[in-house]
């Protein structure tokens, strides 16, 4: 009897692929830590499905929101290392480390990046009757009227509050922070009003308004080409604003400690997931960029967000309302 059980540990212990070669044998749960319908839900929505149909099991999104997204993020954090809870990690993610001073979790130690599987750039907007066509024109305006131009957000510590932050700094102008707490709704209503000054956004709420010429775009955020949509804004780069690459980013994570070998196929599916003309075409359609990486590269690209957005918290002494 001791030898059978010495036999099955040796086995167990020499079998790092074992239930990898089922995975996943019931239905997933894809927490998404925000409410439905947003344009992250209907990515997560559209990765999940493919995901069933590749992997015959189902991937069930379940939409938990709150606090930032630290509720549906916890729920990852604590659920068992299996592979069958995984969630949504994005911007938010490597945000929040620095601005509370207590989570449930910690980004860098209780979750396994998986891969991202888009980006989307931001793009500063104005008001159209500011005096300034170019950024470079906005920024010499902004520099010699220090302190007299604003530029609003959804809250301290959110990304399009961080962002005008890392701008002030690339930029080196005073521009008064006014937070809205109706939510990224309220700061583009707020600038079609006249109200603010300037925003940076992610492309997709504000496409139709910079269209219609109510909002004029004057730089994008990409690392250095012109957005599809906008082929005739510049990047930041292109205008010779160092340090202003910035993209929404979203990609799949679970639990610490969950199988390697499960990590790996789930990164490979949703590279296979990736490559399907009709999830290209309707990530492309939500504004974004479709993009993966590696499990190692994206564990890297998130501990340089943490660090960015850290440094970038501190140094404009940013703390929650």
């Amino acid at each position: 009897m001791r030898y059978a059980l010495l036999l099955i540990v040796t086995l167990v212990s020499t079998s790092p692929c074992l239930g990898a070669d089922d995975y996943p044998a019931r239905t997933v749960r894809v927490i998404v830590p925000y409410g439905p319908g947003g344009n992250t839900d209907i990515a997560a929505r559209l990765i999940s499905k493919q995901l069933s149909e590749q992997l015959g099991k189902s991937f069930v999104v379940d939409n938990r929101p709150g606090a930032t997204g630290t509720i549906g993020s916890t729920m990852v954090a604590k659920s068992a290392p299996d592979g069958y809870t995984i969630g949504l990690m994005d911007t938010s993610w490597s945000i929040v480390p620095s601005l509370y001073k207590s989570l449930p979790y910690y980004v860098l130690r209780d979750f396994v990046p998986i891969t991202y599987f888009l980006r989307a750039a931001n793009v500063l907007v104005v008001r159209p009757s500011l005096n300034a066509r170019t950024i470079k024109e906005f920024i010499a305006l902004a520099q010699a009227n220090p302190g007299k131009f604003n530029f609003g957000s959804s809250g301290a510590g959110s990304p399009n509050h961080l962002n005008p932050e890392l701008f002030k700094k690339a930029a080196k102008v005073n521009i008064v922070h006014i937070p809205f707490k109706a939510g990224a709704g309220a700061t583009i209503i707020a600038l079609l009003g006249g109200e603010i000054d300037m925003l940076i956004s992610p492309v997709p709420p504000v496409l139709t308004h910079i269209m219609s010429g109510k909002m004029r775009a004057l730089a994008v955020t990409t690392d250095g080409p012109r957005l599809p949509s906008l082929s005739d804004v510049p990047s930041m780069s292109e205008a010779g604003i160092p340090g202003m690459t910035s993209y929404y980013w979203a990609g799949l994570a679970g639990p610490a400690d969950m199988p390697k070998e499960i990590v790996s196929k789930l990164q490979a599916e949703v590279v296979k997931a990736i490559n399907v003309p009709a999830v290209r075409e309707r990530i492309v359609g939500l504004s974004a960029e479709p993009v993966v990486s590696s499990q190692d590269e994206f564990a890297k690209f998130v501990r340089a967000e943490v660090q960015r957005w850290g440094e970038v918290i501190k140094s404009a002494g940013i703390t929650p309302e």
